[in-house]
């Protein structure tokens, strides 16, 4: 049963792999580059850092991530489209050259603690959002965070972020989609409930160039 069970983790391991690959084919390769800001964060992990790059790539072209990432995880997934997949097909298709989201490790720190926490009680929400914040007043003119519950796939995570099912304000979509917003913090904890839960912490950085 062990192996078996092994073996069908690698299967999903290496078809998600493929489906990567596959998908970024078809990108400018200097949009690949442009948007993996992460890639030599040391402080991140690398399903952390690839959050990070799909997030962007969502940002970058909107419309090529939805005929690509996200057409393709929903056929491999067998997903039926939705009213949500729906909105966020229309969504995407108005998103092109938004900020690129920069790691920063002051909200790495914060999304790392509340995974932690989280993670540890087996909580779920927001609990104590503006008390993270309130010492970065100074360095984010505003900020926000997403929390995700279930798997710690990393293309998982941004588009069941993305398509928000059953959150009726989109509040997740709006986040990753903001055009204010130009700094992440990323972290993939452990959760006794869940599995694993993803914490995303946005804000807009007043130290960086709005390029």
């Amino acid at each position: 049963m062990l192996l078996k069970i092994q073996q069908s983790v690698l299967l999903v391991v290496f078809l998600s792999l493929m489906h990567s690959l596959s998908a970024q084919s078809e990108w400018d390769p200097a949009m690949i580059e442009k948007a993996n800001t992460a890639q030599d964060t040391r402080f991140l992990k690398n399903n952390e850092k690839l959050v990070i790059f799909y997030t962007n790539l969502a940002r970058i072209n909107g419309k090529l991530f939805a005929d690509t990432y996200l057409k393709r995880y929903m056929d491999s997934t067998g997903m039926k489209p939705t009213p949500y997949t729906r909105s966020l097909i229309k969504d995407l298709r108005n998103i092109q050259n938004l900020l690129m989201l920069n790691p920063e490790p002051d909200l790495y720190d914060i999304a790392h603690d509340h995974a932690i926490q989280s993670g540890k009680s087996g909580r779920k929400g927001h609990q104590g959002f503006k008390k993270r914040f309130r010492d970065l007043n100074t360095i984010y003119s505003s900020y926000g965070e997403n929390c995700y519950y279930g798997r710690d796939n990393p293309l998982s995570i941004v588009i069941q972020l993305l398509i928000d099912e059953g959150v009726t304000d989109l509040g997740h979509r709006v986040n990753m989609l903001d055009p204010r917003f130009n700094s992440i913090g990323v972290s993939i904890m452990p959760h006794k409930i869940y599995g694993y839960n993803c914490v995303m912490e946005f804000g807009s950085n007043l130290r960086l160039d709005r390029k």
